[in-house]
């Protein structure tokens, strides 16, 4: 019974520990979410410039009672996700760190800050290219037919930027969790250049699955996926040579140490 009570304990502690992450990660999406819907109407005339500038003229329309509560709701916990990235990030980092080696932990500072600063990138790229290329594209292929007006709900271009935005930033943390995984030993830059085609294939489903359904917008999203997928073999690369690098440096020492031994036990002798 003893026993049964040392192998369970640890494991309950683990996911105590785990259950008081999350809620320290939820609590800060919903402080955040708080403060984003109190400020929902400056945050969606943010959201708003790219439609406002584009050529030919979308105008935004509200056909539902709830439309614009559920545009703010839909700001809010969006901002509140964003803004809580480096709270999600250094709760995952606090739970796993026990279970890492020094030199792993070591990296760990600047691993939480390139995160966040590739996902703040991804943002960025999406609202200053990708949402005014798409817009601009679309406004142009409505014009001109007879009798149409080009009015688009409130509720759909949120939907629409909101999704762009949150897929963008986290195709562009690709090259970091590449990273991750070659520090650990599960991807090498040889198994990355095999699977080439096989994860353009994906890149372009997994596209076709998280931004609204059109070839255009699709395409654009999996460009920068694509050459964010080069890049991740590239930095694949880096890790393996600085783990050859390492290794031969150890296997140096270790002869050195070896050869004073021997060297020690002659005298000795």
């Amino acid at each position: 019974m003893s026993n049964v009570i040392k192998t369970e304990m640890p494991l309950l502690d683990h996911l105590e520990e785990l259950r008081w992450r999350v809620i320290k990660a939820f609590s800060s999406i919903l402080l955040f979410a708080i403060i984003g819907f109190i400020f929902s109407n400056q945050l969606i005339y943010i959201l708003s410039i790219p439609i406002d500038q584009t050529e030919p003229k979308l105008d935004l329309l509200n056909t539902t009672i709830l439309g614009v509560f559920l545009a703010k709701m839909r700001v809010a916990v969006v901002l509140g996700i964003v803004f809580s990235l480096p709270v999600i990030i250094h709760q995952i980092w606090k739970f796993i760190a026990p279970g890492l080696l020094d030199d792993e932990r070591s990296f760990a500072p600047m691993l939480i800050i390139t995160t966040i600063v590739s996902f703040v990138i991804g943002g960025l790229f999406s609202y200053f290219v990708m949402i005014p290329w798409s817009l601009k594209f679309f406004a142009v292929l409505n014009y001109g037919l007879e009798g149409l007006v080009n009015y688009v709900t409130i509720t759909d271009y949120l939907n629409y930027i909101t999704i762009l935005i949150l897929f963008t930033g986290m195709a562009f943390e690709l090259p970091v969790i590449v990273f991750i995984l070659a520090k650990i030993g599960i991807v090498t830059p040889n198994i990355l250049r095999k699977i080439r085609r096989f994860a353009y294939l994906a890149i372009l489903m997994v596209s076709a699955i998280f931004t609204p359904a059109d070839p255009f917008t699709m395409v654009g999203v999996a460009m920068p996926m694509v050459l964010l997928y080069e890049i991740s073999i590239f930095v694949a690369k880096l890790v393996k040579q600085k783990k050859q690098e390492k290794s031969e440096m150890e296997e140096v020492d270790s002869e050195g140490i070896n050869k004073e031994d021997e060297l020690l036990e002659d005298f000795l002798g």
